[in-house]
């Protein structure tokens, strides 16, 4: 009967037809990649019966490591709390002086890249990013890493375009006992230096799952560490802090993965159950069995899918050039080779019409945009009492604030798509002079 289940399922999907009609069908800015495979694996996870995290879950934690060029996953629910228990666990290991306390971001970032600095009680140094690259502003970067109060570096590769001197950064935080964290969750696949995979040069690199992500689970998120006592830490910050390591169907032994399940633990004299021995306190950050079934779908796909983003890259971009007068195209860093999560447009001052012009016409004719999430995170108002003390100039995040958006390069969008949305980018610059 469930071989009759799955094989429906199989049918169902592959009968479904997502025609696209120009002007009708919205040309989304990104969106999940999937086929009958991701559906196939959940309904037969959901009918093995086993929802909490089990071997498909320790499998694709290991197996997205190796991604990130680390050794050990912790697969949680969202890539905000995977930026947020990655922190956790640098705070513990590394904050043993209260005022060395800083840690260097840039401004123009997603909220969640930033909000466990402040959430922890550390104290963000904002630098500023050059436009085109979206990479942190160097002169600025070393600048701040001279300040003996940093602690650590967390930062985001931009949209897919790695961050060129992760390993310089590297290099000197950890001369100074300090940590980097890397948020890959747009740049998975991304490599930066001699070819290396982004996540290497970092103590906790980390992923999202989202549905615009380059795999998804749905929601879900990942943190990559390689070394094995960092990740126990980790695990338990998601375990409601629990003490205990076990994962999987470890959980089903009578002696768990330590072998003394049942011992003193709480050191009163009396034997008590690991799993109940809580060392931090946690959270409760967890996702499905399910979706790690879905993720081990998705990366076997992981190869063609970098490759359509960087061919779709290329369309769009041997497209846009030809409005460059009008616009700052992206560009990656020498010695860096993005898989690109979208493609970022930053209006010139010369243009002679706005960002909302340009993306009310596209949006009017059902093409997405989006706005380089938050832009300069210190315009918005959460934001404007934690930086008494901002040091560094920050127009270049300020200008993406107001002047950049993203087109898609999704493996979802093809040459029929492209084509349609070329003609209404024409159609708009019809407006103006010709180019």
């Amino acid at each position: 009967m469930k071989e009759e289940i799955l094989s429906l399922v199989k049918e169902m999907i592959e009968k479904k037809k997502n025609l696209f009609i120009p002007g009708q069908t919205i040309v989304q800015y990104s969106g999940p990649t999937i086929d009958h495979n991701e559906y196939v694996a959940i309904i037969d996870t959901v009918l093995d019966g086993w929802f909490g995290l089990g071997t498909k879950a320790s499998l694709f934690e290991s197996e997205v490591a190796k991604r990130l060029d680390k050794n050990y996953g912790v697969y949680v629910n969202s890539g905000s709390s995977a930026n947020l228990i990655a922190l956790e666990t640098m705070k513990e290991i590394y904050l043993k002086d209260p005022k060395r306390n800083k840690i260097i971001t840039t401004a123009a970032s997603f909220p969640t890249t930033v909000n466990p600095i402040i959430q922890l009680g550390f104290e963000p140094i904002f630098v500023d990013v050059e436009l085109g690259s979206y990479n942190p502003n160097d002169e600025q970067m070393m600048d701040a890493l001279q300040d003996d109060s940093v602690i650590g570096i967390m930062y985001a590769h931009p949209l897919g375009i790695p961050v060129k001197n992760t390993k310089k950064y590297y290099d000197i935080i950890k001369s100074k006992n300090g940590f980097l964290i890397e948020d890959c969750c747009d740049a998975l696949d991304s490599t930066y230096e001699n070819g290396s995979l982004v996540g290497k040069y970092s103590d906790a690199a980390t992923l999202s799952f989202y549905a615009a992500h380059h795999i998804t689970t749905g929601e879900g998120g990942m943190v990559a560490f390689s070394s094995k006592k960092e990740e126990i830490i980790c695990r338990s910050f998601r375990d409601w802090g629990r003490g205990c390591w076990c994962s999987g169907k470890d959980v089903l032994s009578d002696v768990g993965a330590c072998h003394k399940r049942f011992d003193d633990w709480l050191c009163n004299g009396i034997k008590t159950d690991h799993r109940y021995v809580y060392e931090r306190v946690g959270y409760n950050l967890k996702p499905l069995e399910l979706q790690a079934s879905m993720g081990l779908e998705q990366l076997k796909k992981l190869d063609q899918l970098t490759e359509k983003r960087k061919l779709n890259f290329n369309t769009l971009h041997t497209f846009m050039k030809k409005y460059e007068t009008y616009f700052i195209l992206p560009s990656a860093p020498e010695e860096t080779d993005p898989s690109w999560f979208s493609y970022p447009i930053t209006i010139r001052d010369n243009a002679p019409f706005s960002r909302f012009d340009i993306v009310n016409f596209l949006e009017s004719h059902k093409i997405q945009t989006r706005n380089f999430f938050a832009g300069n995170l210190l315009d918005h108002p959460a934001y404007k009492n934690f930086i008494p003390n901002q040091k560094y100039n920050l127009d270049n995040a300020s200008i993406i604030t107001n002047k950049t958006f993203m087109l898609g390069v999704w493996p979802g969008l093809n040459e029929e798509i492209y084509t349609y949305v070329f003609s209404v980018i024409d159609d708009f610059f019809k407006q103006y002079s010709p180019v």
